[in-house]
């Protein structure tokens, strides 16, 4: 279970209010002492290297969401497209297939705008196989009349 999570304060469309985020620990339960654990119990070096490794790939892809989530609201403001908007179909893709769960998922998707969010549905549905993985679990959740995750 991913425990570090980018908490994206929704807006309503349209709402050019600043953008909001967090960094949250989600976790099933506190420990004896209160603590939430951002790693598994480790029992070798090498093992806790590699725990915390995971969390610093993890941090660098919140970082990049965030960035990515304050460069939209700029480009809102302005009356731009967002900036994932000029990513390439497999780039959007491969942030998309990172997602460790449905809603960083479904907050990296609806994001996009409109046309956007159909190229990249259609690339998934037309070169991708949705039976497994990522492109499984996103066929699941999208809603083809709205074009949004749910």
């Amino acid at each position: 279970m991913e425990v570090l999570h980018l908490d994206l304060i929704q807006k309503e469309e349209n709402d050019l209010a600043p953008v909001r985020v967090r960094l949250v620990v989600r976790g099933d339960s506190t420990d004896s002492s209160g603590y939430v654990p951002l790693t598994p119990d480790c029992e070798t070096m090498e093992g806790f290297e590699k725990a915390v490794g995971k969390l610093k790939k993890s941090m660098d892809s919140i970082l990049e969401r965030a960035k990515t989530a304050f460069q939209q609201y700029q480009s809102q403001v302005k009356g731009e497209p967002g900036v994932a908007d000029f990513n390439s179909l497999e780039e959007i893709w491969q942030t998309l297939e990172e997602c460790s769960s449905i809603e960083e998922m479904r907050e990296c998707f609806n994001a996009l705008s409109l046309s956007k969010r159909e190229e990249v549905a259609d690339f998934i549905f037309t070169q991708l196989n949705i039976f497994k993985g990522a492109a499984s679990i996103f066929s699941q959740h999208y809603n083809e009349v709205e074009c949004l995750l749910e």
